[in-house]
């Protein structure tokens, strides 16, 4: 009996655990920085003069890259030219 509620308290522990992350990707936070950077959309990735390094991905066109959310990394994804496509956090 007591491991049945162990288990059901493990559950919803999980669940709001993911919810509570949900909710801080979605609210807009800009836990990395990206704000600054959206107005360099469309310019060469190059003119920014940044050091990819723990807190900052840049990306290109079809590279892998890990899935793991870091909300205090910032990423650039650029098509093949260079040009900057998207800035984000995560």
């Amino acid at each position: 009996m007591l491991g049945r509620i162990g288990i059901a308290l493990g559950l919803c522990a999980g669940i709001a655990g993911c919810s509570e992350t949900e909710s801080a990707a979605s609210s807009g936070e800009d836990s990395c920085g990206a704000a600054a950077y959206q107005s360099q959309i469309g310019h060469a990735v190059g003119d920014l003069e940044l050091t990819p390094g723990a807190k900052l991905r840049i990306l290109g066109p079809g590279q892998a890259m890990t899935m793991d959310y870091r909300a205090d990394r910032m990423n650039i994804e650029t098509d093949s030219a260079g040009q900057i496509l998207r800035v984000f956090c995560g």
